[in-house]
């Protein structure tokens, strides 16, 4: 089962018109271990990067997927 976890904090490493790379740090919703990821945004979905916005992703650790909000 997909679980929603805020991330605790995020930030743009590069950004450019061919898209950003994006470093997020979160507490797994499942195995309550602090992680992060790496994500690569393309040049389609950069500009949500200025309002709030979500990644799926698979925690590192245990595995499962989750869904992390990246608010401001």
């Amino acid at each position: 089962m997909v679980r929603r976890v805020t991330a605790d904090k995020w930030e743009i490493i590069s950004r450019d018109d061919t898209g950003a790379m994006v470093n997020i740090d979160y507490i797994c919703p499942h195995c309550h271990f602090p992680t992060g990821n790496f994500i690569l945004i393309g040049e389609q979905n950069v500009a949500k990067l200025d309002e709030p916005w979500e990644t799926n992703q698979t925690c590192e650790v245990c595995g499962n997927d989750v869904i992390i909000e990246c608010l401001y």
